[in-house]
């Protein structure tokens, strides 16, 4: 709490630079007020150190923000404006909210802060309110025992809601089963709509230290309806008036994005730059980036975040980034036989979406019950994602090990995909068969052999290795999908009286 400034709201008259009292004829100041209607406010700091403020609601619940931030300065300007009705001052408002930033951290107690989904106590709590104070504030507690709706009063978590976020529906129990999103998104199989709903039960967890999402990535030509797809998933996951984000223009931005919401849902990416295909690596496993801080010579600001991210794209656009597509499930939509106008699709949606949102719940529910003894055969990258994702069958109704095969399947046509259309995977797949099945050389002499095997063409393309060291980068980045693909194992070491480096690429 703020300290009580001793004076009344009766005090308070209109006039940002004064308020008269009535008993003592004094005339209070702006900064008075201000200390009046804010002592009530709750000050604390998030793990990493930023200033986090509660301020009480006259519906009872708790608006949580971070200092500062323009829904702080909104929150705090309509307390004035409710007890003086007058404007206040932006000087005496950004003194007060750098001492509120001050306080918390140097007062306030540690308390984490959460977009939409937080854990608690070893349950997840998802947020079903939107941006507006007065509108949604009740949340569901997810236990492995079931769900229930905690009214906004009991909602003990600090959410944080953005700009334009909008609400999640009540979930309605039994009103819908897994395979009732194919109406709703242009897929042909069941273990497509299996790792979509996989996608989105991962999406729905909540980590106090790491954790990682998978990336979903809807494909598909023309027509096939990608655009209202993520519309869809995003409407399931974190709905919001902002949908179909474009490519950030730098790495600061996309991650300032990801800190402010809970879901990236890209629409659209005819390219992806290597510098956000990193970021979003980085972004799916609880990365970080740093940046100088503004107005400052030397200091230092850092943002760590694991969000899920949503790309709708053609495949093309990511098969070339191995490091992103080894992090990503595919699922390819095709034309629908009949199309939808937006207000039919619209419709269909809005009446299966509290389901779809219950169906969910049982799903989380259920990863929360059996995850512990939930084992794969052969399991994938991100294992921990797939595992919640597999234990997560029961409450979905979906077979046992549906999940499981159908991600190991997708990665592994991914992994051809981009092993097909990557210049060096094919080269070293003509040395081995020019080579009986093996060979063992130095790196120059590696790269010099396959460039003998490679057109001119293709060497004189920016995506082919410039030298003995790229091609190393290179293999290094491919032996994963060659040995997965192929049966191809390729390595390097040291050996020899003059510890020379050496590459080794052998058929298994």
């Amino acid at each position: 709490m703020t300290e009580d400034p001793g004076f009344t709201v009766s005090d308070a008259e209109d006039g940002d630079d004064a308020a008269p009292s009535k008993k003592k004829g004094k005339r209070r100041s702006g900064r008075d007020v201000v200390a009046l209607i804010t002592s009530d406010l709750m000050l604390c700091r998030t793990p990493d150190d930023r200033a986090l403020v509660g301020v009480p609601h006259e519906a009872g619940h708790c608006e949580w923000y971070i200092c500062p931030s323009g829904g702080l300065r909104g929150a705090i300007q309509n307390r004035y404006f409710n007890h003086t009705r007058a404007s206040q001052s932006f000087t005496v408002q950004a003194e007060q909210l750098s001492l509120f930033a001050a306080r918390c951290r140097a007062e306030g107690e540690t308390r984490r802060a959460f977009h939409r989904v937080a854990v608690d106590r070893g349950d997840l709590v998802i947020d079903l309110g939107g941006s507006n104070p007065k509108g949604e504030r009740r949340a569901v507690r997810v236990t492995p025992n079931g769900w229930k709706i905690v009214a906004a009063t009991d909602v003990e978590v600090a959410f944080l809601r953005a700009a334009g976020q909008l609400p999640l529906p009540e979930p309605e129990p039994d009103g819908a089963s897994w395979k009732d999103l194919k109406a709703l998104v242009n897929v042909t199989t069941d273990d497509e709509v299996a790792l979509i709903l996989a996608w989105l039960v991962c999406g729905f967890r909540a980590f106090l230290e790491r954790g990682s999402f998978p990336i979903l990535l809807l494909s598909g030509e023309q027509g096939s309806g990608k655009s209202g797809a993520a519309r869809v998933l995003q409407a399931l996951l974190d709905p919001s008036t902002i949908t179909g984000r474009g490519t950030p223009r730098e790495e600061r931005e996309f991650y300032i994005t990801l800190m402010a919401r809970h879901l990236f849902a890209g629409d659209n990416l005819s390219d992806i730059p290597g510098w956000l295909s990193d970021a979003m690596c980085r972004a799916s496993e609880g990365g970080s980036f740093s940046t100088r801080a503004l107005n400052t010579d030397s200091d230092e600001i850092i943002y760590t975040v694991a969000r899920p991210i949503l790309l709708a794209s053609i495949l093309s656009t990511l098969v070339t980034r191995l490091d992103l597509m080894d992090r990503t499930l595919v699922v390819q939509l095709c034309p629908p036989k009949v199309r939808l106008t937006e207000a039919e699709l619209t419709e269909k949606f809005t009446r299966l979406w509290p389901g779809l949102f219950a169906l969910i719940l049982d799903g989380l529910s259920s990863s929360l019950r059996n995850v512990a003894t939930t084992k794969l055969e052969n399991p994938p990258r991100m294992i921990d994602a797939a595992t919640w994702a597999e234990a997560a069958s029961e409450g979905l109704g979906i077979p046992p090990g549906t999940i499981a095969r159908a991600w190991s399947q997708n990665r592994d046509a991914s992994d051809r995909a981009a092993l097909e259309v990557d210049d060096v995977a094919q080269a070293v797949l003509v040395l081995l068969e020019a080579e009986g099945g093996t060979w063992k050389g130095s790196p120059a002499d590696m790269y010099r052999r396959l460039c003998e095997l490679t057109a001119e063409r293709v060497i004189r393309s920016p995506q082919w290795p410039k030298n003995a060291a790229g091609l190393g980068n290179k293999l290094t980045r491919l032996a994963p999908g060659l040995r997965r693909v192929h049966r191809v194992e390729a390595t390097n070491g040291k050996g020899g009286a003059d510890g020379s480096r050496w590459w080794s690429v052998r058929r298994l």
